[in-house]
């Protein structure tokens, strides 16, 4: 979804549910006033709210930033780059070009109707009667208003009962200011034409000035009378302008039954407070927004090491971590394999692809917008990349397009193997974009545990063996197989000096059904690693290691 239509999505939602409040709390009683400046407050509010985004930080409980071990799932080094070694890519949207061209239409509209009202005023006899103009012309049928502007008929006459009726009618509508409401809705609606909500909160408004002004026109309490001239009028006169104020304005009904409505209204102002609530859930659902920075892709120099140590285990249980192909759109596909792909030339053929490829998007960069997009692809047996997407929560503004647009452009690649047959491979591929001047990332936590170290940890046997160390020890939990729950558990933990791990927990969004635990357990049974170090010195290092619950076919 294109930020301009999830920007009016959002608009959309907002108005609908401000108007229906309305529509079930506030239509039809009495507090005009209130209802009048409710709805200009929502439309305000609903073109306003959609565009805040207040940060809310979210870091796992007990760590700072932490960084992923990368078995193979995720097996690239992270790529990081800014708007300042590349250029913004425009596309031609068709779809923004018809939204544009309405709204052209519209103002064009909109702007002949107020050139006819001026033309009006221009070929008709104008008086200056403090505080207003007097319009009077033979082709007005019914009297309106327009600023400070009343067009009157020439056969109608002002002194009579019906005429200071609608003279104080119109005169009130000045007072009030309406036509400044009027146009603020019409170019509203021009703009947002597709937004339904607004067009009824444009009605409903001009309904209400009539309200208003009918409420105030009436001296004496000489309802019958003034409801018997809306009748008169309304049955002689077609209404010529919409941003016009009407002494006509339909429907009657409603006006008549406003003016002859005497019930007291119960809970009028609990009705009228309900919509702090209501004002409350849309601000947080649609200002806040969540960060979620904490997992970042350690770069690791993974050396597979023969162990004789290393004692196999026994044979592994039925149900277990699958390492077998998935099927992924009628085709199998390798998660975990011997020899994985490889780009041409390498990581510093990725990195110096991704460095001449990339182009940070305009948009991001003028909203100072970063962060990791992580993409999801496969390597097929040809060295072809498909099925290119992203995972994880959205960035916007064109960050996960030009991430998809980089990655399904990459030359084939070398093709991974397993058991010396050419396979498909999963891969996920960490981009960050980064604003230039941003903080740098923090080395130590706040245990004291380092999450970078100049050499990382590594486990005894390379990665390879410690795929067979899972493989062997993990048992998919009965409870996850009952309830058929799969997922990736992302288990944090200290690798101490003497290579030992500790601290072990899951971390990010908990799958149930014992998965957690499972994993847990798994990480705290590992043997010793190769500690990491520190300016030569073995220290303690914070890892993340996902395991990935798969149920069989």
């Amino acid at each position: 979804m294109t930020p301009l239509l999830a920007y009016l999505a959002k608009v959309i939602i907002c108005s609908g549910i401000l108007y229906a409040y309305y529509h079930l709390a506030l239509r039809n009683n009495r507090f005009h006033q209130w209802n009048r400046f409710y709805l200009l407050l929502c439309t305000i509010l609903s073109l306003i709210v959609p565009l805040l985004r207040i940060p809310i930080s979210f870091t796992p409980e007990g760590t700072d930033t932490i960084f992923v071990y990368t078995s193979q799932v995720v097996t690239l080094r992270e790529q990081v780059f800014t708007p300042a070694k590349a250029l913004p890519v425009f596309h031609f949207n068709w779809a923004a070009l018809l939204y544009v061209i309405v709204i052209v239409t519209l103002v064009g509209r909109l702007l002949f109707g107020y050139g006819k009202i001026f033309l009006l005023i221009h070929k008709s006899h104008v008086e200056f009667v403090k505080p207003y103009w007097f319009v009077l012309s033979e082709h007005i049928t019914s009297p309106f208003s327009f600023f400070r502007y009343i067009f009157w008929n020439n056969r109608v006459n002002a002194d009579t009962s019906e005429g200071r009726q609608m003279l104080r009618h119109e005169m009130v509508h000045m007072q009030e200011k309406h036509s400044t409401d009027k146009l603020f809705m019409e170019i509203i609606t021009a703009v947002c034409w597709i937004n339904p909500f607004f067009h009824l909160i444009k009605r409903e408004l001009s309904l209400i000035h009539e309200f208003i002004a009918d409420k105030k026109a009436v001296v004496n309490g000489d309802v019958a009378d003034y409801a018997q001239t809306i009748l008169q009028m309304a049955l002689q006169t077609n209404r010529t302008f919409s941003m016009t104020n009407n002494f006509s304005h339909q429907p009657i009904k409603r006006r008549i039954l406003m003016l002859t409505q005497s019930r007291k209204l119960r809970f009028s102002y609990l009705r009228r407070l309900m919509i702090l609530p209501i004002a409350i859930m849309i601000f947080s659902s649609l200002a806040f927004v969540i960060t979620e920075e904490n997992f970042i892709a350690a770069p690791l120099d993974i050396q597979q090491k023969k162990d004789s140590t290393v004692k196999p285990p026994p044979a592994p249980p039925k149900q277990k971590i699958q390492f077998k192909p998935a099927q992924k759109n009628g085709k199998e596909v390798f998660t975990f394999v011997e020899q994985p792909p490889s780009f041409p030339g390498g990581d510093q053929g990725l990195n110096k692809y991704l460095a001449h490829t990339i182009r940070y998007p305009h948009m991001a960069v003028e909203r100072n917008v970063g962060g990791t997009v992580f993409v999801s692809f496969v390597v097929t047996k040809e060295g072809e990349v498909t099925d290119v997407t992203t995972v994880g929560n959205p960035k916007g503004h064109g960050l996960e397009e030009e991430a998809i647009r980089v990655v399904e452009k990459m030359p084939n690649w070398t093709p991974g193997k397993q058991n010396g047959q050419l396979v498909n491979v999963q891969f996920n591929l960490p981009i960050r974009f980064t604003m230039q001047g941003g903080e740098p990332v923090k080395k130590i936590s706040n245990d004291g545990a380092y999450l970078m170290v100049e050499e990382m940890p590594t486990y005894p046997g390379g990665e390879v063996a410690m795929m067979n160390y899972l493989s062997q020890h993990v048992k998919y939990p009965k409870e996850a197989v009952a309830k058929k729950l799969e997922g990736t558990v992302y288990v944090s933990f200290d690798i101490n000096p003497d290579g030992s791990v500790s601290n072990a927990k899951s971390v990010h969004k908990p799958k149930d059904g014992g998965l957690e635990d499972e994993a847990i357990r798994v990480v705290n049974g590992m043997p010793k690693w190769n500690p990491g170090k520190e300016k030569g010195e073995p220290v303690r290092v914070k890892f993340v290691l996902p395991i990935s619950f798969k149920l069989g076919q």
